[in-house]
C-alpha cells in the first residue's frame, strides 16, 4: 500500500530541501531550518522561531525570514494567501529581518520548467535592488578613484 505524504510531511520536506538547496548555490550566505517555526514562534512571540527557514547573506544587512509552501493547487498553480505574507512580514519586522516566501508546486518536475519562486512584496524587492544598485555604484567609485591615480 502506497501511504501519501501528510501536507506537514511535504512542508517540512520541502524546507530541507530548500536549505540544502540555499547553502550548496548562495556561496556567501548560511541557512537553516526552524523546527517548531510558525505557530509555536508565533504563540512564544520568540522571534528566533519564526520562519520556517532563516539565513544569513553577506552584504544583505538583515537576516532572511522564508516561508515555505508546497502545494496547494498541484503542478500547475499554488493558492498564495496573503495572509502568508501577512505573516512573514510581521515576523521579520519584529526579528529586523527581510521577508521572503518560497513556493513550490506540488508534483511539478524540473521538465516542467519552474518548479520553486520566491515571492517578495514591491517595498522589499525595490530595497534589494537599490541595495544591489548602492554597492555597485561603491564599487564603481572606488575603481574610478583607484584608475585616476
Amino acid at each position: 500500500m502506497v501511504r501519501l505524504k501528510s501536507p506537514k510531511d511535504k512542508g517540512s520536506g520541502f524546507e530541507r530541501d530548500l536549505v540544502k538547496l540555499l547553502n550548496d548555490k548562495i556561496k556567501y550566505g548560511e541557512f537553516k531550518r526552524i523546527p517548531g517555526s510558525g505557530a509555536m514562534g508565533t504563540t512564544l512571540h520568540e522571534t528566533t522561531l519564526t520562519g520556517d527557514v532563516t539565513g544569513k547573506i553577506l552584504g544583505i544587512p538583515r537576516q532572511l525570514k522564508i516561508e515555505c509552501k508546497v502545494g496547494y493547487g498541484g503542478e500547475t498553480q499554488l493558492t498564495l494567501k496573503r495572509e502568508w505574507l501577512n505573516k512573514i512580514a510581521e515576523e521579520a519586522e519584529q526579528a529586523y529581518g527581510f521577508p521572503v516566501m518560497v513556493g513550490k508546486f506540488s508534483g511539478a518536475r524540473k521538465t516542467d520548467g519552474v518548479q520553486v519562486f520566491t515571492v517578495l512584496d514591491v517595498e522589499n524587492f525595490i530595497y534589494l535592488m537599490n541595495l544591489i544598485s548602492d554597492l555597485q555604484h561603491e564599487l564603481d567609485v572606488i575603481y574610478e578613484e583607484k584608475d585616476g591615480k
